[in-house]
């Protein structure tokens, strides 16, 4: 099989590919490393042929500095992880998008998923998705798209309807880490639990976490929240699970962007333990997972055992599942087509599904509690209608996406957030107007 990695300098990178390798059925193949920073891409190259060294694993590793001319050709599997325009988190453009609403009384957390600064990156980084989508179209029909990259919501459907003759799928690990500290404060491994959730990317819910002969986890995890050092871990979602009755994923700075509740009102910051991201637009040339003194350069100087165990990501597992008789149960990004009843078909969800050699099944939900799926549809009405945009290559559309963005919504009037998206776009023109042409206004 031929795995083509796009953006494999990121955190991503490294890491899939020991996960790759960690299964022997599937070392006997070709992985292709994509990455336009050099800097990035020789050592993950380095550090990819010592992991196959180690396993004397017949893997052909190759590298490119980018996707185009015929990179993609007879893919099996593309793996995405790149930020397009400049670094995910650090320097402009993302600065722009994080300091600019600001100024209007916007407050982000993150700034990758929803509100002004998800929609600005979808505008930014989905034509190069797209451009990939079409490429894979042509070069490796029937192929994984298996995508890293934020807005994920967004880009999984603006994807899934632009590029049908590809298998789009968006994964993220927000699920897998929440698991993990829910199993840390109650003083358990992960594996004593068993649980089902459901919702979209990044606000998912545990609709039902227990412990193996059956017992409801729930109470246990409220008792944990009277820790004062617990609490303050995951402060907002403990509210949550306090008022509205289930425990949601991703950390407090992230989920309080998603919700009306919390940014907006600046006196409750410390108390919720969340605070606006502090951004600058300098930024350093090399990521710093490959500055000299980093865990994967000491493991690539031979100063550190590589460290080969296995991650819970979910890359790895499909393509295992795909190629074997391996079946997996991971939660993925997939279009509703009925799953959550409660939730519009044809919007972007994040389900458990079940991973064989015959595909990606998704599970039905039935209706989420109504409460949940209240909070759910505000944000993905949002995504919908700014995946419609980008489909459609209307900025008004993308505009109107900030404007019902619930937090935004409760920190702006519209005529503000228009002045800020306005303000956006000609600060973002250098990464935008390729594909949005120079009229840059709504």
């Amino acid at each position: 099989m031929k795995v083509v990695f796009i953006g494999a300098g990121s955190g991503f990178g490294a890491r899939s590919f020991v996960d790759i390798l960690s299964f022997p059925e599937l070392r006997d193949c070709e992985v292709l490393l994509v990455d336009i920073n050099p800097r990035n891409l020789a050592p993950v190259e380095a550090y990819c042929r010592r992991v196959a060294e180690n396993y004397q694993a017949p893997t052909r590793i190759t590298t490119a500095d980018g996707w185009r001319d015929g990179a993609l050709d007879g893919a099996d599997y593309v793996i995405t992880s790149f930020a397009q325009g400049g670094p995910a988190y650090r320097g402009v453009p993302y600065h722009h998008e994080m300091a600019i609403p600001r100024r209007y009384g916007i407050y982000q957390g993150v700034g990758d998923t929803a509100g002004i600064g998800g929609v600005f990156r979808l505008l930014r980084t989905a034509p190069e998705l797209i451009a990939i989508g079409e490429d894979m179209e042509k070069r490796c029909p029937g192929a994984y798209l298996l995508n890293y990259v934020n807005p994920m919501s967004m880009l999984t459907r603006t994807l899934n309807l632009l590029c049908p003759d590809i298998h789009m799928l968006g994964l993220c690990h927000n699920i897998g880490y929440t698991i993990r500290d829910i199993a840390r404060w109650l003083h358990q491994p992960h594996t004593a639990f068993r649980y089902e959730a459901a919702g979209i990317n990044h606000m998912d819910w545990f609709l039902r976490l227990e412990y193996l002969d059956g017992r409801d986890a729930y109470p246990d995890l409220r008792r944990a929240a009277e820790d004062p050092a617990t609490y303050s871990e995951r402060a907002v979602q403990f509210e949550l699970l306090q008022h509205l009755g289930f425990f949601t994923t991703e950390s407090s700075r992230h989920c309080a962007e998603y919700l009306p509740y919390y940014y907006p009102r600046t006196q409750e910051h410390a108390a919720l333990h969340i605070s606006p991201r502090e951004t600058s637009p300098d930024v350093d040339v090399s990521a710093p997972r490959w500055s000299q003194d980093s865990p994967l350069m000491q493991q690539l100087a031979g100063r550190e055992p590589l460290d080969l165990e296995r991650s819970f990501e979910y890359g790895a597992h499909i393509i295992h599942a795909l190629e074997s008789d391996a079946v997996y149960r991971m939660n993925l990004n997939v279009q509703n087509d009925g799953m959550i009843r409660n939730l519009p078909d044809g919007y972007n969800v994040e389900v458990t599904c079940t991973v064989d050699r015959t595909g990606v099944h998704p599970h039905h939900v039935s209706d989420l509690p109504i409460q949940l799926a209240a909070l759910c549809r505000g944000m993905a009405d949002m995504q919908t209608l700014a995946s419609d945009a980008m489909i459609e290559r209307d900025l008004n559309k993308a505009y109107m996406a900030c404007a019902i963005d619930p937090t935004t919504a409760a920190s702006a009037t519209p005529a503000r957030i228009k002045a800020c998206f306005n303000e956006l776009l000609e600060a973002d023109r250098p990464w935008l107007e390729p594909y949005w042409g120079a009229a840059l206004s709504v």
